[in-house]
């Protein structure tokens, strides 16, 4: 072989594809495009598509590379003479294009991570405002609940002692009805005795004794009719919570009392009230009854007696 030969058969290889120096490999070494996908794991129509130099266009040049490169190996040629006659089949594209395209995924994953970043943000924030005010409200309720406890087991002594004292108030009206009842039995004789020592002068002054007795009587009657309808009456149909003070700010009740209970109480008007559920309370100021519906709105009701 000539010179020229050899200079010619140098351009004919250099002009050749990376498909076309893969397969006068292969075809050298005696292998099947079979052997060579079995060895490769590829597919076969992937390794005629690569002798061929039919690349898709859907592949991206960085795994054709690829394929290239393990196919040099597997028959013996060197990568760069495989890769550098696929770079003149022009089918490269700049590599500032992959570049872009690589900046442009890896800014919208940067986009994306810093947008469910704040997504969870937002979410745990949620949690942790609906725990705090779950936290808050039940702290509230059992603080209500403990002073609720607490005041009913420091009144039991007020009602007691008051209505000690309503008693021993009721006891003592008894009392003034004998005393006044031992007077007129006393007075009697005394009337008898005057009328048998004057009975020549007339027995007009009898009749007018008696008859003062008569009336005399009269306002004892109405005292104690008086005296014994209480101040303050309280009947109650279910479980309520009140408070109860006098003028001079002493606290009369403070507690709860339960359904088909009765209260009575007395002190200094006017009297300041505090009740849970009004509309489960009667009562009878002074024997008058008060009327409750103007607080069936289901709130506390405030409100004093007798009323301005």
């Amino acid at each position: 072989m000539t010179i020229e030969q050899q200079h010619d058969s140098q351009d004919e290889s250099q002009a050749a594809g990376p498909g076309q120096l893969l397969r006068a490999a292969r075809e050298q070494l005696g292998w099947t495009r079979e052997q060579v996908a079995s060895r490769l794991h590829l597919r076969l129509t992937l390794i005629a598509a690569i002798e061929s130099d039919t690349y898709d266009k859907n592949t991206a040049h960085t795994f054709i590379r690829g394929y290239l490169r393990t196919y040099a190996k597997l028959v013996n040629v060197p990568e760069e003479t495989v890769l550098a006659a696929y770079t003149k089949l022009g089918l490269t594209p700049p590599d500032n294009i992959d570049m872009q395209s690589f900046s442009r995924r890896s800014r919208q994953q940067a986009n994306d991570s810093r947008l469910k970043l704040v997504t969870w943000l937002v979410i745990l924030a949620l949690i942790g405002l609906s725990v705090a005010w779950w936290w808050q409200s039940t702290a509230k309720r059992s603080a209500g609940e403990d002073a609720l406890a607490a005041s009913e087991m420091s009144t039991p002594a007020e009602p007691q002692a008051s209505t000690e004292i309503n008693e021993a108030t009721q006891g003592e009206l008894p009392v003034e009805q004998a005393g006044a009842v031992d007077e007129g039995s006393v007075s009697a004789p005394v009337v008898e005795q005057s009328t048998t020592a004057s009975e020549a002068v007339s027995t007009a002054p009898v009749e007018d004794a008696v008859v003062s007795d008569a009336v005399a009587t009269v306002p004892d009657s109405a005292t104690d009719t008086a005296a014994s309808v209480p101040q303050l009456k309280l009947n109650f149909a279910a479980d309520c919570w009140l408070d109860v003070k006098d003028s001079t700010g002493k606290t009369l009740f403070s507690g709860l009392k339960k359904a088909n209970d009765e209260l009575t109480l007395a002190g200094t008007a006017p009297f300041k009230f505090i009740i849970g559920a009004p509309m489960a309370v009667k009562i009878e100021f002074e024997g008058k009854s008060i009327d409750m519906s103007r607080y069936n709105n289901g709130r506390t009701a405030k409100f004093a007696l007798p009323q301005e």
